[in-house]
């Protein structure tokens, strides 16, 4: 009796080592099958995505080799030049002048000089401005017009900002103005 006790135990023991049932494998690969699904659709999206950067970027390629021989297009390349290197050239002067003034408990030397360098700036939007205005701007030149142009009222407001600021001895808002100043750089 204790054998056969014995044996029955060892078979049950071994029977529920077993492998799984047919229903816990079911169960599995249902799960297996909708995580794959759940993948495929999340691929799916990624490749169409991709597909319209591609094409995307075809088309921004396409435009820009057949407005290589477009005069506009070269004007406007030259008017931009023009136009980076003015502004540039001032904004490197106002930050020299607020460098001077760090540490000080004025800003005397950006008080004496930034309306200058406002109207520099102004020049060169107003420049800029009447030059591209003469010209055909094609769809991905328009675009980076109206952003400049955007990019312009964002920068009037920042240096008057600093003016303010700077005639206040108002530390605070001659930062934030140059922070505004900074952010400007999202348009360009």
């Amino acid at each position: 009796m204790k054998k056969s006790i014995f044996l029955i135990t060892i078979i049950f023991i071994l029977a529920s080592c077993g492998s799984p049932s047919a229903e816990e494998q079911l169960s599995s690969a249902e799960d297996e099958k909708k995580e794959l699904e759940e993948l495929l659709q999340t691929e799916t999206v990624k490749l169409e995505r991709n597909a319209i950067k591609l094409e995307t970027l075809e088309n921004e390629i396409s435009q820009a080799e057949t407005s290589q021989n477009d005069d506009n297009v070269k004007h406007y390349i030259d008017i931009v030049d023009e136009y980076s290197s003015s502004l540039v050239t001032e904004l490197e002067s106002l930050n020299s002048l607020i460098e001077e003034d760090k540490g000080s408990d004025n800003y005397n030397n950006l008080n004496e000089n930034i309306d200058s360098i406002i109207e520099n700036i102004d020049d060169t939007i107003s420049s800029y401005e009447s030059e591209v205005g003469n010209l055909e701007l094609n769809e991905t030149l328009m675009r980076k017009h109206t952003s400049l142009e955007v990019a312009h009222a964002d920068m009037s407001g920042a240096l008057e900002q600093i003016k303010t600021g700077a005639a206040n001895n108002d530390t605070k808002t001659v930062r934030e103005g140059i922070t505004a100043l900074n952010s400007i750089s999202e348009f360009y």
